[in-house]
């Protein structure tokens, strides 16, 4: 998955009157987990959670409201048709919005039947009394698990908890368990334990043996293993559900993966999944907090060449000249990881936090000057307002004009706190053809042309 979304983001509240406003940037965790229903359908869950301290607060007789809104939009890929469009929301109301009332998360899920296809998931978390600050989850699916004729896994979901229930109004029960979702895949600290959920299909006397054999392991970015188990289960039915927890106290800060193998050599049946997770621990750190120590953590020295030129080019509208010369002069990968590292780490906004919000952001934005901008043979970032949406962020007013017999189509981008006030103008100069180019920008390094009115003429 692209997400890798894995942080709790805290934020400060700043009390105006009645109002409470948050910070302008809000963070959700968005995660889902696909399981076979029936002959013809799987059940898609969505599981999303946000720190209530990161909602606008209104004042409400004698408590403080605040909502997150979800949005959950699903498209059949194949004709771009909607699948599901529907929007939720999460109320927390307090008493107070200076103590600990605003400590917690917001967690909650939301389950689907669909049938078997290819899709696009896209969530969209909101701040309800505030619907500029939202954040924003894309992922394909491919949804074939409901005709299973041979032995299939679900997903694996991670869980904070798990507990047997009786309670089958609760949105987390499934197969007699409440299965406590954690969206953000991020444990450590006061969550010492990894709980995991999956199941397994089509486990008749054809495809398996009585006996089959379930391997678990935890490996670091570098595939090397921290620790590992064997579970032997007899086949008992088509089906099977597998929980259990797992200790995590012992590892230190960094990237997991969780693998799963089915096995049984008998039938030739060899089937895996894994699922990423993070630890963000103080404890049990060793003694030195070097950078050194936190590059060796980090997802980079496991990343390959190609990965990181594409991070070059798309982080290179942020970097100056001597460092796009310094990153393409060099020919050793492990100077290429390191200088990644370094560039992203030295612009990180909240270093006490186990994520880089600011290398959080600006990817976010990536994604979407792709879905929003891309032109013909050039994807969205790549593109001028791609380039201006990535290095200004997203504008606070835009002032579309769409083609006249008079005049060509033109965008007005109107920024309300990029050095005290700005404006960025677009020009499409060939019309039809959905490219708009930049022709003017009052801020201080980009191109300047007060008569760009003129160029309007078709």
């Amino acid at each position: 998955m692209n997400k890798i979304k894995l942080f709790i983001f805290i934020v400060l509240l700043i009390l105006t009157g009645s109002k409470i406003s948050a910070q302008e940037n809000i963070y959700f965790n968005f995660d889902y987990s696909i399981f076979k229903s029936d002959e013809t359908n799987s059940v898609l869950e969505v599981y999303y959670s946000v720190n209530q301290k990161s909602l606008t607060y209104v004042k409400s007789g004698d408590n403080y409201e605040g909502f997150a809104k979800i949005h959950i939009l699903l498209t059949n890929r194949t004709d771009n048709s909607i699948v599901i469009e529907k929007s939720f929301k999460s109320s927390s109301i307090v008493k107070d919005t200076s103590g600990n009332e605003l400590s917690q998360n917001i967690i909650g899920q939301i389950n689907f039947l669909i049938g078997d296809g290819y899709y696009k998931l896209k969530l969209t978390g909101s701040d309800f009394n505030n619907d500029k600050r939202l954040d924003v989850f894309e992922e394909d699916l491919s949804i074939l698990n409901a005709a299973v004729t041979s032995v299939r896994m679900s997903s694996i979901e991670l869980s904070t908890d798990i507990k047997k229930s009786a309670n089958e109004k609760s949105i987390f029960y499934k197969n007699t368990l409440d299965v406590i979702p954690n969206p953000s895949n991020l444990f450590g600290m006061n969550l010492k334990e990894l709980y995991y959920y999956f199941e397994i299909y089509g486990l008749n006397e054809n495809n398996v043996s009585d006996e089959i054999t379930i391997k678990y392991s935890v490996e670091d970015l570098n595939n090397k293993n921290i620790l590992s188990f064997d579970k032997k289960i007899k086949r008992n039915s088509d089906s099977r559900v597998e929980y259990g927890k797992i200790n995590i106290d012992s590892l230190q800060r960094g990237s997991y993966y969780f693998r799963i193998k089915i096995l049984d050599p008998s039938k030739n049946l060899s089937l895996s999944g894994e699922k990423k997770f993070f630890v963000f621990n103080i404890s049990n750190q060793v003694t030195s907090n070097s950078q050194q120590d936190d590059y060796l953590i980090s997802e980079y020295p496991a990343k390959d060449e190609k990965d990181l030129d594409k991070e070059f080019a798309v982080a290179a509208y942020l970097m100056t000249e001597k460092e796009i010369d310094r990153y393409e002069d060099m020919k050793n990968l492990d100077l290429k990881r390191k200088f990644m590292y370094d560039f992203w780490k030295s612009r990180d906004s909240n270093p006490g936090t186990p994520q880089n919000e600011f290398k959080i952001g600006y990817l976010k934005r990536v994604n979407e000057a792709n879905n929003n901008f891309k032109e013909a043979y050039k994807e969205g970032w790549k593109t001028d307002r791609g380039r201006v949406y990535l290095v200004y962020g997203k504008p606070d007013d835009i002032e579309r004009f769409p083609f006249e017999t008079t005049k060509k189509s033109y965008e007005i981008w109107k920024y309300d706190s990029v050095e005290g006030g700005g404006e960025c103008v677009f020009i499409e100069k060939q019309s039809t053809t959905g490219v708009y180019w930049l022709v003017h920008s009052t801020f201080k390094s980009e191109l300047k042309n007060y008569e760009w009115e003129k160029e309007l003429a078709p």
